[in-house]
């Protein structure tokens, strides 16, 4: 982890955070910061402020704040190994040995084989493409353009055509590729008639993964031959492509959050669903290749909106995507909104014969996520039946099913579901809630607005040590309720003992997980000249409050400890003196 820390100090230091977010963003100067249009919400007014002193940026619009990994991290979507590594790379650093990559030949031989399996797969696309607009690919262009979609959109999706068997293998050999691998990166297949094209005679729809590269292929049949072996076919899995961990036209979605924030992303079943909706004006589309959503999905998908929508076709909503992997969004974070598309239309369906303003009204009715399951609640047990026998007997099941929805949700949520649920069925608010606790409340780690004094105290004393306040010290950890408090005074008492100053950007990095109004409590504070003895003076209040609570929780136990053994003398003059002790420091 030593290695790693300085290898982070390193490409900060070699990475200004005005030089590498002026590459992405155009700034203008406003007295000694940086100021620009924020790429993580729509704005007119600039709001985001990159401070060259700091070396960190700080959004006054949306309140997102970070160092130039986390920077990276956000406007590539990215993870911050991979921000590191864009860094490292920029600035000529080599990346650190790791627990992964500890065996260099072994490493070395895997990253040579993905990088060849990349080279195939991006020449293989550049293949289908030049036959697509060839004679050969008058196939193809017409069924495009028969579905009603034009050169703009076909170019974008990089839609190409596999003419045959062989056409495809012999080019990748006049390359000088190994056939070997062009079959291990699922480009090729082996049989009785040697190597042949996976996806012979079928439409090519080219996958790409986060960064752009190209990692497989899905192939749509164009003639009934080839859709009896299967309409749709994708290529096999390999090392760089998992099907379930992969999103259809990511790479699209994250290019348009870097153009504008995106309010919401729609995932949707299909490759041509995404495609018919990215003509249609809908450019965050991105389609799961299966309905069993997968926590690397919501991964991905967390990387480019908060919100995220679910249209899958008309006729498969409620029963192809599960309520589990819809669950799986909503625990990443995500707000989930199910939409739902009349007479059993697919997305494309839908926009072909109703247009796009119409599935903006899909959009604008769609289902948060709590909604939904209990709609499904109510499908499979009909307690507004007519029937008196059939009402009373769903009931009970009814009930045991929105408990277990309500607890999945959040505090917040689960407040506002209770009074619904108690409404819809007749049951009291009390019972709903007596069954909740029944398991326990499971509460989120936030900065309440009740912060008290000895909490606050913690952040401000952090935030002095943190901007190198001189009258500024910390000598040993205090009481820490929170994660964030935790990691940061490590961090503090870790310098101390090195020796080394600590800078303000670290902060991203040995508290990533924290929130931003946590950030905001340390970045924020004014640390202008003009208010250096205000904050000299409330620093050693801090302090003391800071004392005075660990001295209390001391007397506590010292007292617990005593009503057990009221006699003994040796701790009876300890708590004479603490109780001194905290008197004095109190009034000093």
């Amino acid at each position: 982890m030593a290695d790693w820390s300085d290898f982070i100090q390193q490409i900060k230091r070699n990475n200004d955070i005005v030089d590498v977010i002026g590459s992405y963003l155009e700034l203008r100067r406003t007295g000694a910061n940086f100021m620009a249009r924020c790429p993580f919400h729509g704005e007119k007014t600039p709001s985001f402020n990159v401070n060259r002193n700091l070396q960190i940026y700080k959004c006054f619009g949306c309140g997102e704040s970070g160092d130039v990994i986390k920077f990276v991290e956000k406007y590539e979507s990215c993870s911050f190994v991979e921000a590191c590594e864009i860094l490292a790379k920029r600035a000529g650093i080599p990346m650190p040995e790791t627990s992964t990559t500890r065996d260099e030949k072994e490493y070395k031989e895997r990253k040579a084989k993905k990088d060849a399996y990349f080279a195939i797969c991006k020449d293989a696309a550049k293949f289908y493409w030049s036959i697509y607009r060839s004679e050969k690919g008058a196939v193809a262009r017409s069924y495009m353009q028969g579905r009603g979609f034009d050169d703009v959109t076909v170019n974008k999706f990089g839609i190409g055509y596999s003419p045959d068997n062989f056409s495809l293998p012999s080019y990748l050999r006049s390359l000088g590729y190994n056939m070997q691998d062009c079959v291990k990166c699922g480009v090729l297949q082996i049989g009785q008639r040697g190597f042949t094209d996976a996806l012979s005679g079928r439409l090519i729809v080219p996958i790409f993964n986060m960064q752009g590269q190209v990692i497989a292929f899905g192939g749509r049949g164009l003639d009934e031959y080839t859709i009896a072996r299967g309409k749709y076919k994708n290529t096999a899995e390999t090392p760089i492509f998992v099907k379930k961990d992969s999103l259809f036209a990511i790479n699209i979605a994250k290019e348009q959050k870097q153009q504008t924030a995106l309010p919401y992303l729609v995932v949707v079943e299909g490759y041509m669903d995404v495609i018919a909706m990215y003509q249609a004006g809908f450019k965050g589309a991105v389609a799961s290749m299966g309905t069993s959503l997968t926590e690397q999905q919501a991964k991905w998908l967390s990387r480019l909106s908060d919100t995220v929508y679910i249209c899958y076709d008309g006729d498969s909503a409620g029963q192809k995507a599960t309520v589990r992997g819809l669950d799986i969004l909503d625990r990443a974070g995500l707000e989930v909104r199910v939409m739902t598309v009349p007479e059993k239309l697919d997305p494309d369906e839908y926009i072909k014969k109703y247009g796009a303003e119409a599935f903006v009204g899909l959009i604008d009715d769609a289902l948060p996520l709590p909604d939904y399951k209990l709609r499904l609640l109510e499908r499979a047990f009909p307690i507004n039946s007519s029937d008196p026998a059939q009402r009373n007997n769903a009931l009970p099941k009814y009930v045991k099913g929105a408990i277990t929805m309500l607890k999945s949700l959040d505090d917040v949520r689960q407040a506002r579901y209770i009074t619904a649920v108690s409404l819809t069925t007749g049951y009291s608010e009390d019972y709903f809630r007596r069954k909740l606790n029944e398991d326990g409340a499971e509460t989120q780690e936030i900065i309440a607005d009740n912060m008290s004094s000895e909490d606050k105290a913690k952040y401000f004393v952090a935030a002095c040590v943190l901007h190198g306040e001189d009258y500024a010290s910390v000598e040993d950890k205090p009481l820490c309720n929170t994660a964030f408090l935790s990691d940061l005074y490590d961090y503090l008492l870790d310098c101390k003992s090195k020796g080394t100053k600590p800078s303000v950007d670290m902060l991203y990095t040995v508290c990533p997980n924290a929130i931003e109004q946590q950030y905001a409590e340390i970045i924020d504070v004014d640390f202008s000249k003009a208010k250096y003895d205000v904050n000299k003076r409330y620093f050693e209040e801090c302090k003391r409050l800071i004392t005075v609570e660990k001295l209390k929780l001391r007397r506590e136990e010292l007292m617990k400890k005593i009503k057990n053994d009221p006699g003994n003398g040796k701790l009876l003059d300890e708590l004479t003196a603490l109780s001194k002790k905290i008197t004095d420091i109190r009034y000093d």
